[in-house]
């Protein structure tokens, strides 16, 4: 054990002299002198001093299951300075209920909290089942928090996702009609256009907030990659016409001048392997250091880089920069330190929701429970979720390399 010790320190001695010495190619010295020559906030610093200037933060996540990031929101929400709630694309509108009734409860022993927050993720989300640990931390977290404040001061949950209950379903027509209706069809908008909903669930229960309790007027707000688009560009084929618009976006519009946007660092949601400007960001902070930090996009060589991650759902939009989506950008970790965590520990410990998730299953896949409970596959998922598992990157390697390629040998 100890000779693993010492070479585990030995490694991050030399790994760390390694990153002083990296040299970056030409195409990165801007943005390399950017990072060196500048100073800047902690993540958690600048996200509490964007609250002094704006009421509304969100924020555009990593990938669902992607677990540091919650680290670096729960320490937000945890500092006293954060006087707000929280409000998350996932888990549907009329959990939120459930969930802010325990968020107000105190002196609940652990077994108790467990029991709570488990009840929850039973009925959580539209899919049989949400199995990110990290929404189970935030949850469990905030908790926490609350213990340690006053009732005025508590900190809520709303998940803004459309309202869905299971109960409500008992078909595989039923489950797939609601589905489907929210995704294009036949080259048409999606009957439920989830976007506009949840932007109005949040600008339901944002109001009511304020008005329940008028110091309550600071928002954070996580949505996922697109949603989290702060503003969309004009879709050329007909500049005027609404086609489409992010959670975020339908925000700012709403509260134009109190909204702020922040993307997360992270890895784009593609078939292929890919970066933020093909690795060039990535490679520029591990130049740098790898420094956790926040800043604003204007007028910076990041905010000036041509946007190239999701694409709004078509080819037919104007070519912008970052800094026309987003206001602000914060690197918290390296992909390499990325970790997936999926599992939600001893959920299926509870015969009946076992049961009633081969019903979903059933409902899901269009079969009988008889065949659901046959399926070696979903034994196995249920298995596995009823722990946790943490995993690095899929293709790290690969994602790595792409990052190298931007730093002389």
């Amino acid at each position: 054990m100890k000779t693993v010790v010492i070479m585990i320190i030995a490694l991050g001695i030399s790994s760390a002299g390694f990153t002083q010495t990296l040299q970056p190619r030409d195409s990165l010295k801007l943005f390399v002198d950017f990072l060196k020559d500048g100073t800047y906030l902690s993540p958690k610093e600048y996200v509490l001093k964007s609250f002094e200037e704006k009421d509304i933060v969100v924020l555009s996540e990593r990938l669902h299951p992607e677990f540091t990031q919650y680290e670096m929101i729960v320490d937000i929400i945890k500092d006293n300075r954060f006087k707000g709630n929280v409000y998350t694309e996932v888990g549907v509108f009329n959990a939120g209920i459930s969930i802010n009734e325990f968020l107000k409860k105190e002196g609940l022993s652990k077994d108790e909290v467990e029991k709570e927050i488990l009840d929850i993720f039973k009925n959580l989300d539209m899919f049989p089942l949400w199995p990110n640990y990290n929404y189970y931390y935030l949850i469990k977290s905030i908790y926490e928090i609350n213990q340690q404040r006053n009732p005025d001061e508590k900190v809520f949950l709303y998940p803004l996702d459309i309202i869905f209950s299971w109960d409500s379903i008992q078909c595989n027509e039923q489950y797939k009609m609601f589905m489907e209706m929210m995704e294009p069809q036949n080259n048409l908008p999606p009957v439920i256009n989830r976007n506009e909903i949840m932007a109005m669930y949040f600008i339901r229960a944002y109001n009511n907030a304020k008005y329940l309790n008028p110091y309550k007027r600071k928002a954070l707000v996580i949505m996922n990659t697109y949603h989290g688009y702060t503003r969309i560009p004009q879709y050329l084929p007909n500049p005027t016409e609404p086609y489409t618009y992010s959670t975020a976006a339908y925000i700012y519009k709403t509260y134009p001048t109190i909204t702020k946007g922040i993307l997360i660092n992270f890895y784009p949601t593609s078939n292929t392997i890919k970066l933020v400007a093909g690795g060039k960001w990535d490679a520029s902070f591990k130049i740098a250091g790898n420094k956790n930090l926040g800043f604003d996009l204007k007028g910076t060589p990041f905010g000036e880089t041509k946007f190239d991650m999701y694409n709004f759902g078509g080819r037919d939009y104007k070519t912008v920069n970052f800094e026309d989506i987003f206001d602000g950008f914060i690197f918290y970790k390296p992909v390499e330190n990325f970790e997936l965590a999926v599992g939600i520990p001893n959920l299926f410990n509870d015969s009946l929701f076992v049961e009633e998730f081969y019903r979903r299953k059933a409902i899901e896949e269009n079969t009988t429970i008889e065949v659901a409970k046959s399926s070696k596959e979903t034994q196995r998922y249920i298995e596995k979720t009823n722990v946790l598992n943490i995993e690095k990157l899929e293709n790290l390697n690969q994602y790595i390399s792409l990052i190298n390629k931007w730093i002389k040998n």
